[in-house]
């Protein structure tokens, strides 16, 4: 994967990732290191390992869209993320949904994002500190959304975060996250997409900070 060999000034040495480059679609990046890491968690976990090796960054940002569990939040809200965790390393039985920890095996704990990049981006954009939940396999029923957002506690759901939040935890490298909601998660008849809409909240606020910093 080819990256630039610079970075902006006005922020410490920073690798940004996304999943999918129609999230950023239309952004300037000038001089600042960036990446698409691909979508689901193998795809983000080996890249972005990869991209720490290579790039040796002092933080990592990671940028997308995302669905909401949490009806409050907006399509086209910018949000920041404080945690990110597993969601559906388990079992499905007849009773319900079984993690990792209840079958008696260690599982793994959601990852904490660093902090003072999380108040800066509430600070700077009014961006709420949310919690979001990694998953394989998206909400795409009410009941299943509901599920997912009982037993994690998640505002937000995402197919790559967590799996780019160990790989950063591994190379011992912060993190943050900053994503615009585009659908609302639940039967997709009723999610209300628009893509358009979160990638200009995304790419504006992406903006600002690559022009002035942190």
């Amino acid at each position: 994967m080819a990256l630039e060999v610079a970075y902006t000034s006005a922020m410490p040495e920073t690798l940004w990732l996304f999943a999918d480059p129609r999230e950023v679609d239309g952004l300037a990046w000038g001089p600042a290191r960036h990446s698409v890491v691909g979508v689901g968690k193998v795809a983000a976990a080996i890249a972005t390992t990869e991209l720490l090796i290579a790039a040796r960054p002092e933080l990592v940002i990671v940028v997308g869209v995302a669905g909401t569990l949490d009806p409050s939040l907006a399509i086209g809200a910018l949000v920041s993320v404080a945690a990110d965790g597993l969601g559906d390393e388990g079992v499905e039985t007849p009773e319900g949904y079984l993690s990792t920890e209840a079958l008696g095996m260690v599982g793994p704990p959601p990852l904490r994002a660093d902090a003072r990049y999380v108040d800066r981006f509430a600070a700077r954009f009014g961006a709420p500190a949310v919690n979001a939940v990694t998953v394989s396999t998206c909400s795409g029923t009410d009941a299943r959304a509901r599920e997912v957002a009982a037993r994690s506690g998640a505002q937000i759901e995402t197919m790559e975060g967590a799996a780019i939040a160990w790989a950063c935890r591994r190379r011992d490298v912060p993190w943050a996250s900053l994503r615009t909601i585009s659908n609302r998660t639940g039967d997709r008849a009723n999610a209300g997409w628009d893509l358009a809409r979160a990638r200009t909240s995304l790419v504006t606020a992406v903006a600002a900070l690559l022009r002035e910093g942190i």
